[in-house]
C-alpha cells in the first residue's frame, strides 16, 4: 500500500498513475470539496481502461493538518509520497505557503514516524537548490542561500526540507527529488498549465530567461524508483531540458498552431506589469505577474540532472516531448 498528497495536482496524478501501473494498491488524500475527476481524466489520456484504474484509488477525505486522518491514511502504508504543497509567488500568500509547505510537510513526517512506514518521497523544487542563477548551474550539493530576491515559496520549500532532515534524524528513511517546471496534463488553470494556457491562446512576447522544465511523466517514473533505489537523507535533481523561455513559448505556441513570439519583453516592461497587476488585484483576484516573477523572468537557470540520470539510467524526456503531451490532452477534451 503506498500513500499519496496532492493526488489530484500535476505530480500526484502521475505519481498514483505510474503506481496503479505497477499493479500497487494506492491511498491518496483528497481535501473536502476538490474533485478528484481530473485524475480519472489523467489516467483517461494515457489507458484504454482508464477509468478502471481510477476506481482502484482509495480516496481518504482530510488534510495535511488534521492528525487523525493522517494516522488513519497511514495505517498498512509501506510508502509515502509527500507531492502536496502550494504553488505561488503572490507575495499575500507568505502565511499560507508555510502553514501548507512547512507545516504541512511536518505533520506528514510525524505521522510517518509514528505509523512505522518503511520510506517517504517528499516532493521538493528547484527553488530550494542553490546556484543555478545567471551563469551558475545548481546542483544537489548545493544549498539553498536565502537573499532579498528569495520568494515566499522558495523559502517555504527549503524549510520543508529541514522538516524531512528532521524526521530522518528521529528515524525516517525519505528521499527528496527537487523537479524544475513540471510539464504535463492536469488542471487548468494550476501550475504549470496556466502557463501553457496563456500561451497557447496567443501571445508576441517572450521574456530573455530561461529555465528547466520536466516532463510529469519522468517525474513519477523517477520518484517510483528514488522511493527504494534512492540513498536516505538524499536529494535528486529532476530535469529534462535547460532551455530558453524564447524556445519554451515557441513549443508551447506550435502545439495550439499559433506563431512564435518574436518581441522580446523587456525587464522595465516587467516592472511596469507587476505594479499594474497590484493596483487591478487590490480588490481581489489573483495577478498574472508578481514582483518576483518580474525579476526572475529576465534571469537564466540551469540546472544539472545527471546524479538520478548516473543513479536511474534514465533517458528524461525534452521540452518538445511533454509540450505535445499536454496539447494531446487538451486535444482530447
Amino acid at each position: 500500500m503506498d500513500f499519496v498528497t496532492g493526488g489530484t495536482g500535476i505530480v500526484g496524478a502521475h505519481v498514483i498513475d505510474a503506481l496503479l501501473s505497477q499493479g500497487r494498491e494506492v491511498r491518496a488524500l483528497l481535501r473536502k470539496g476538490s474533485d478528484a475527476s481530473i485524475v480519472k481524466r489523467i489516467l483517461k489520456h494515457y489507458h484504454a481502461d482508464g477509468a478502471e484504474r481510477f476506481e482502484r484509488i482509495q480516496w481518504i477525505e482530510g488534510d495535511l493538518f488534521d492528525a487523525d486522518v493522517l494516522r488513519e491514511a497511514l495505517h498498512g502504508v509501506e510508502h509515502v509520497y509527500h507531492c502536496a504543497a502550494l504553488v505561488s509567488f503572490d507575495p499575500r500568500d507568505g502565511r499560507e505557503l508555510h502553514a501548507i509547505n512547512v507545516t504541512g510537510t511536518a505533520n506528514v513526517v510525524d505521522a510517518a514516524l509514528e505509523a512505522g512506514v518503511r520510506r517517504l518521497c517528499h516532493v521538493s523544487s528547484t527553488a530550494a537548490i542553490g546556484g543555478g542563477m545567471d551563469g551558475g548551474s545548481g546542483d544537489e550539493t548545493k544549498p539553498f542561500v536565502q537573499d532579498k530576491h528569495s520568494s515566499a515559496y522558495a523559502i517555504s520549500k527549503a524549510q520543508a526540507e529541514l522538516e524531512v532532515h528532521r524526521g530522518i534524524a528521529e528515524g525516517l528513511e525519505a528521499v527528496m527529488v527537487n523537479p524544475c517546471v513540471v510539464i504535463g496534463p492536469g488542471t487548468a488553470g494550476r501550475s504549470s498549465m496556466t502557463m501553457i494556457e496563456r500561451i497557447r491562446k496567443g501571445t508576441r512576447f517572450f521574456p530573455a530567461g530561461s529555465n528547466a522544465v520536466v516532463d510529469a511523466r519522468d517525474v513519477a517514473t523517477a520518484m517510483t524508483r528514488l522511493i527504494t533505489e534512492g540513498a536516505n537523507g538524499e536529494r535528486y535533481l529532476l530535469i529534462g531540458e535547460n532551455l530558453p523561455y524564447r524556445k519554451l513559448f515557441t513549443l508551447i505556441a506550435a502545439s495550439a498552431g499559433r506563431p512564435a513570439p518574436t518581441l522580446l519583453l523587456p525587464k522595465w516592461a516587467l516592472e511596469l506589469g507587476w505594479r499594474a497587476e497590484t493596483l487591478r488585484t487590490l480588490l481581489g483576484g489573483r495577478p498574472l505577474i508578481t514582483p518576483h516573477t518580474a525579476g526572475t523572468a529576465s534571469r537564466a537557470r540551469c540546472y544539472d540532472g545527471s546524479k538520478v540520470e548516473r543513479l536511474l539510467g534514465m533517458r528524461f524526456r525534452h521540452a518538445e516531448e511533454a509540450v505535445a503531451n499536454v496539447a494531446s490532452f487538451l486535444w482530447r477534451q
